[in-house]
């Protein structure tokens, strides 16, 4: 019963004010589009995304304090990889009718981008406990009636 109780709420107590597990401190998107207004290429658009998150914590070493409790040693945590991914699109737009405009684009979801395992959860011996599957490429196509 002791060690069932005090070993979690020592773990937890030990965490406070340190960054949680999974938890990324960096996320950023950059996304960019360009439409053609004139000239041979007239109705068409290009675009892109890059999408990006830093390492994340996902375990830490386990030391036994003076009590015989297992606690984490929280300056020496176990990180997953950053990961990164691209995305990409193209449409074409035109009037069909006065009132109808139509648009077809293609998307490509992660384009470029990791393909290995990610890990989720590190065990406190340092191996991978849990990993997590990269997104698949998603490709897609849509149209648009504007009216």
């Amino acid at each position: 019963m002791n060690g069932a109780t005090l070993v979690p709420l020592a773990a937890a107590k030990a965490k406070d004010g340190t960054v949680s597990l999974e938890q990324r401190e960096w996320r950023f998107n950059f996304i960019t589009m360009y439409d053609f207004r004139e000239g041979a290429l007239k109705g068409f658009g290009v675009g892109g995304a890059y999408r990006y998150q830093s390492k994340v914590a996902t375990g830490y070493e386990l030391q036994m304090n003076a009590d015989g409790i297992l606690e984490p040693i929280l300056d020496r945590p176990f990180f997953g990889p950053d990961e990164w991914n691209v995305d990409l699109w193209a449409n074409y737009s035109r009037p069909i009718t006065d009132k109808i405009n139509w648009k077809i684009q293609l998307n490509i979801r992660n384009a470029f981008g990791g393909d290995d395992y990610i890990p989720v959860v590190i065990n406190p011996d340092g191996q991978v406990a849990v990993v997590r599957n990269p997104n698949p490429m998603d490709i897609y196509l849509t149209n648009t009636f504007r009216f």
